[in-house]
């Protein structure tokens, strides 16, 4: 046996043991329904040949008339019991399928920091296992390919059946006809295989299309508009589909062109098994009865000839078995925890932590360093203000501080605790975070607020304290108050401004503070707040937090000036840190870019230093 054979077999054998995701009875009930329904068409090519039989020979008509019965009632139960198949199967195929992108979820969300997600074969292997979109005018999902292979099979049964009536008559014929049907079939499967492995190198052309999909009816359609690019967008995609659907034209009209001798042999198999039994009708070895039996038997068997869409499911189907296999491959691992205890590491702390970075160093997956050897201190209650220009690695600190990443080289430690060797679950419940992109969940005021602290959810007195310690006034405006729906979507929900939506997300990081959270990250958050309620914000909400460490990340540098610490970083590194007053004290970047931005609220140009220092 071939290597590409077992490869066939097992990948087969692997889409029938998915089938075992679905409830016993569902698949019991399919493989009842595919056996009468494989069985039918000898059944229905005997019932015709004996109605034909009986026509000229049945003087009261009592066998014709049971013979129309049968035949009735063949036709009957085969239209009933194609849409019973149907009805269960697609009950299988969605039982499977929801198992699978529930897999693909599970493998997403169980490892620790969020590096694979921004893995561009992760995307394109998740995105291919859980089937988001079409092949050529098929499903390609796991479980469609599974309940294709059942077809197959039971395709095959129904042509054997059938063969087995051909025999009574002419074996050598059933046998020629059963030959010549499996052979053609397997050419034009492997004919078609290559168009499906086109179109399966087409996963990252899909995720681009549906992106210039969404710019066109999600929340960029505003910017779409608004500038006139509906045009270029519909023009983009356009040539984004046509260069996606290039190849699998090519290879369509490629296998087209190569189907002379499959048509050959399907006609030539038909002419037999049409005049092999008429001639021996004109010889006198049959009746006309057994004839028509005949015909419909090698009729039937043909059949299985004919590529149906179940061999296109299967194709389309082990892609994404493979794309399931290979996410298990690098990401399974990380799900062993769910089946076995939790190891003995060291939990967070319980009172405010000291946390160190220790020659810590970063790069992202393209190989750019982005912190260089940074050491640096969070000591226990301090107020840190994390300053520099874009792309330093500020939010790249604190992701490395939720211990969504892990530092290429050094460590972070907390209370002398290696991070590694904490339970991050636990860790991060000790932390509460406002990031410069926070998320605005669809969900009520109450539960957007709640949702930092879910161990809290029915604390609504903590979420009103939350919020008015945000100065989110607003909520006490609106009718519902805070069971005000915010889902954009939905025809009840209530839209609200940038500046309100962030005094959400600052009341959430408040109410995760009053619930335990000792490390309060705020990553530029008052960016859609106007100058005085930015100035409040800090005078106000930042000063009130006695019970967590700070960490403060702005790019305006007015409203830092109160951190106990100010850290200024560049390239990578620590390059100033100190008080305000110690920073203006020096001659150093700090003073010159607080400088820069003070001046452009004022009359006079920034003050020139008069050398230009690097500390």
């Amino acid at each position: 046996m071939s290597r590409s054979l077992l490869e066939v077999t097992r990948g087969r054998i692997r889409l029938l043991r998915q089938l075992t995701v679905a409830r016993r009875w569902l698949v019991v009930g399919m493989l009842t329904a595919y056996t009468v329904e494989a069985l039918l068409p000898a059944i229905n090519a005997w019932v015709t040949g004996h109605l034909v039989t009986v026509i000229g020979d049945d003087p009261d008509g009592s066998r014709l008339r049971m013979a129309i019965l049968l035949l009735g009632s063949c036709m009957f139960a085969i239209n009933v019991t194609s849409a019973l198949r149907a009805v269960i199967t697609g009950v299988v195929i969605r039982r499977i399928d929801g198992w699978t992108r529930q897999r693909v979820r599970q493998l997403a969300r169980t490892p620790e920091q969020i590096g694979h997600l921004e893995s561009e074969t992760f995307q394109d292997d998740a995105r291919r296992a859980a089937d988001p979109g079409k092949g050529v005018g098929r499903t390609r999902s796991v479980g469609t390919a599974a309940v294709g292979q059942v077809t197959l099979l039971f395709k095959f049964l129904g042509a054997v059946a059938a063969a087995v009536v051909v025999a009574t008559f002419s074996v050598p014929l059933a046998v020629a006809l059963l030959t010549v049907s499996v052979f053609v079939r397997a050419r034009v499967r492997r004919q078609w295989i290559a168009l499906v492995a086109v179109k399966d190198a087409q996963a990252h052309n899909e995720r681009r299309l549906g992106y210039l999909t969404r710019l066109t009816v999600g929340q960029e359609a505003k910017e779409v508009k608004l500038f006139g690019l509906a045009h270029w967008v519909t023009r983009r995609r356009q040539a984004l589909a046509y260069h996606a659907a290039a190849p699998t034209w090519r290879a369509l009209w490629r296998v087209l062109r190569h189907q002379k001798l499959t048509i050959f042999l399907l006609a030539g198999s038909a002419g037999l098994a049409l005049w092999i039994p008429a001639s021996a009708v004109l010889d006198g070895r049959i009746d006309a009865g057994r004839m028509v039996t005949m015909i419909v038997a090698g009729w039937a068997v043909l059949a299985i000839g004919f590529l149906g869409f179940e061999a296109f499911d299967i194709e389309y189907g082990l892609g994404a078995v493979s794309a399931l296999d290979r996410l298990m491959l690098r990401h399974g691992h990380a799900t062993v925890s769910d089946r076995l205890p939790p190891p003995a590491t060291p939990v967070a702390p319980q009172g405010v932590p000291e946390v160190r970075f220790e020659h810590v160093h970063f790069a992202y997956r393209d190989g750019r360093p982005v912190l260089d050897d940074l050491c640096l201190t969070l000591s226990a209650g301090e107020r840190v203000a994390l300053v520099g220009p874009n792309g330093v690695g500020k939010t790249t600190l604190i992701k490395l501080l939720a211990g969504l990443y892990q530092p290429t080289a050094g460590r972070i430690t907390v209370d002398g605790h290696d991070l590694r060797d904490l339970d991050l679950a636990d860790w991060r419940r000790s932390l509460a975070t406002v990031f410069q992109d926070f998320l605005r969940y669809p969900a009520s005021i109450a539960d957007n607020v709640a949702l930092a602290a879910p161990e809290a959810v029915a604390d609504r007195a903590g979420v009103e304290q939350a919020l008015q310690a945000a100065g989110a006034d607003f909520v006490g405006r609106l009718p519902e108050g805070l069971d005000t729906s915010l889902w954009r979507a939905g025809s009840e929900g209530t839209e609200l401004s940038g500046g309100e939506w962030q005094r959400i997300a600052i009341a959430r990081a408040l109410f995760a503070v009053r619930n335990g959270r000792r490390i309060l990250v705020l990553d530029e958050p008052t960016a859609h707040l106007d100058v005085r309620a930015e100035t409040a914000f800090y005078q106000h909400v930042v000063s009130s937090v006695s019970t967590a460490t700070v960490v403060l990340i702005s790019h305006r540098l007015s409203t830092v000036r109160s951190a106990d610490r100010i850290v200024l970083l560049r390239a990578g590194r620590i390059a100033e840190q100190g008080s305000h007053d110690e920073l203006m004290a020096t001659d150093g970047e700090y003073r010159r870019m607080f400088l820069l931005q003070g001046s452009r609220f004022t009359d006079t140009p920034a003050a020139q230093p008069q050398s230009v220092g690097r500390h």
